[in-house]
């Protein structure tokens, strides 16, 4: 199977045994003295908030009717998520977002759809700092710009060996809202215009035009993950929402099909690639 990031392999993992243990007809309780752990215990690790030795996975799996080959993968799972993943040197990440980030460190495709703001991956070094230090829990100038270097770092997804697919839609706000002055946004825009640019990108405005659309609510992604190599697990799509003090990670099969339809929704609405061009560089001429 192939390795997942840690945080993919530890939700997944999570997944797998919380759904092996309810279709063995298994109480909770009885998994877990099986285990030799605290239901508690069992009960973090199937919402994927505590770790599990892999022999500990591996034996539970069994217990609970698993074939030799599940029972191989789960402890590859529980491997792979006791590693230490590379955003974590980046001692300022917010434990909400270092799931994020594990997650796009995996991820095959996102699709996304910003209300005010570039998406971070599209962003220059001085609007994702002008962002960051506008934040009300950054505290000093040095940690907006570890923010800023673990962006710069998450970017190489775009261009890196395996590069992600980036599906963005942003509303045409975001193409006015002038973060860090006139010389950060010309710079900012000629960026998206470039990066836009890329065989692996697709940029599209939801324009002022386009009236009433299905995500009035705000942001979101729907991120996507490449097969796992092993044909009895699957890493399921997330839906992911940030809000002021953290972030939802959504993966019950209707949330995933109701933002998708969102997402749908928005694409119908939204300008070509070659008209969203258009719009980008009439932003842009107000700088020249």
């Amino acid at each position: 199977m192939a390795e997942a990031s840690p945080t993919v392999a530890r939700r997944t993992l999570a997944r797998v045994l919380r759904q092996s243990r309810e279709s063995a007809g298994m109480t909770a309780a009885k998994a877990a003295k099986h285990a030799g752990m605290h239901a508690a215990t069992l009960s973090k690790v199937e919402s994927a908030t505590t770790r599990i030795q892999p022999g500990t996975a591996q034996a539970l799996m069994k217990f609970y009717g698993g074939s030799e080959e599940e029972c191989d993968a789960v402890f590859e799972l529980a491997h792979a998520a006791r590693r230490r993943g590379w955003w974590q040197t980046y001692k300022s990440t917010p434990a909400w977002f270092d799931s994020y980030v594990g997650l796009e460190t995996e991820a095959e495709l996102i699709r996304d759809y910003q209300t005010e703001l570039i998406h971070g991956l599209l962003q220059t070094e001085e609007y994702a700092f002008s962002l960051a230090i506008a934040a009300v829990d950054v505290s000093s100038e040095d940690e907006a710009w570890e923010h800023v270097s673990l962006r710069m770092a998450r970017q190489e997804r775009l261009t890196g060996d395996r590069p992600l697919q980036l599906d963005v839609i942003m509303n045409e706000a975001a193409l006015y809202r002038e973060v860090g002055g006139p010389k950060v946004m010309e710079a900012q825009l000629r960026q998206l215009r470039e990066r836009c640019e890329l065989p692996n990108v697709s940029c599209r405005i939801l324009p002022f035009g386009a009236g009433e659309h299905p995500a009035g609510y705000g942001s979101f992604m729907v991120i996507s993950f490449p097969e796992s190599g092993h044909r009895t697990i699957t890493y399921s799509d997330v839906v992911y929402v940030e809000y002021g003090l953290g972030a939802l990670y959504l993966e019950e099969p209707a949330d995933v099909t109701h933002f998708s339809k969102v997402f749908d929704g928005l694409q119908d609405r939204a300008l070509s690639r070659e008209k969203s061009s258009v719009v980008v560089e009439r932003a842009l001429a107000k700088y020249k």
